[in-house]
């Protein structure tokens, strides 16, 4: 990831447009701040925000690679995000400072062809190598405890039947299968900013912003504490999340519909 962002900054900085860090930041006060529509806002950058920040669906790989998740999950999440969110904001203003309006979905496709975008794809493969399967399993973790129920050990026969096992294997294999087709079948929809933004509202909104206060108002109910007061703003939170993922949702399938 620092090597890919380094070569990016490295090319913009010396071969395109080669203006310089100071002289390219400085182009950026004279960008427009605000989209020119709500349609822009929703169905261009709003889901794409919240894929890249709204990182709920990582829970499980994160909690499966800690000893102690319990005590470590808070502190190292909070550290994590706080570093990347740092690092995204730097990057998508220093990138938007070099290309302005003609910022691409990926900056790579910005980058003439040459060594350095090479370099770039190089890099690029390797960190998907590493990232997608960790992204990837918590998916296909959540499928399979939806459809298929408890899958450990304790639950298989005792005799550890052989066809059971095979079964198990099989399903596992035909959720992956089908997850694949999904992720696949996205993207022949549109460029890679439309899918992420239509993951990251429809997906990513959902479980930010609709699923937390759904489940801190159905635990409080049901510990016998249904105080109309502590409500309001799980509520409130929850009615913007079904605003911004309906928003985004109609807007980004609109703009596809279009194109």
């Amino acid at each position: 990831v620092l090597g890919g962002i380094a070569t990016t900054l490295v090319y913009g900085v010396l071969i395109d447009p080669g203006l310089g860090i100071v002289e390219a930041l400085s182009a950026v006060t004279e960008l427009k701040m605000w989209p020119d529509s709500i349609a822009d806002a929703f169905g261009g950058s709003f889901g794409t925000i919240a894929y890249l920040f709204c990182v709920n669906f990582l829970t499980f790989p994160i909690i499966n690679s800690m000893k102690n998740a319990e005590d470590e999950y808070s502190g190292a999440v909070s550290s994590a995000v706080a570093v990347i969110w740092v690092v995204n904001v730097v990057f998508a203003l220093i990138c938007l400072s070099f290309y302005g309006d003609s910022t691409q979905d990926l900056v790579l496709q910005n980058l003439n062809n040459g060594p350095y975008l090479s370099a770039l794809k190089i890099l690029l493969c390797i960190d998907l190598l590493f990232t997608f399967p960790v992204v990837f399993s918590s998916g296909r973790q959540i499928l399979e405890n939806s459809i298929l129920g408890d899958t450990s050990n304790n639950s298989l026969d005792m005799n550890g039947d052989e066809e059971n096992e095979l079964s198990l294997a099989l399903s596992r294999a035909a959720i992956t299968a089908g997850a694949v087709g999904t992720c696949f079948g996205l993207s022949q929809l549109g460029g890679f900013g439309t899918v992420a933004n239509l993951v990251g509202g429809l997906a990513q909104g959902t479980l930010a912003f609709i699923v937390p206060p759904a489940i801190e108002i159905s635990l409080s109910r049901r510990g016998g504490d249904s105080s109309v007061s502590k409500e309001i703003p799980q509520w409130a939170v929850g009615s913007f999340g079904v605003a911004v993922v309906a928003a985004v949702t109609y807007f980004t399938l609109e703009s596809i519909s279009i194109s």
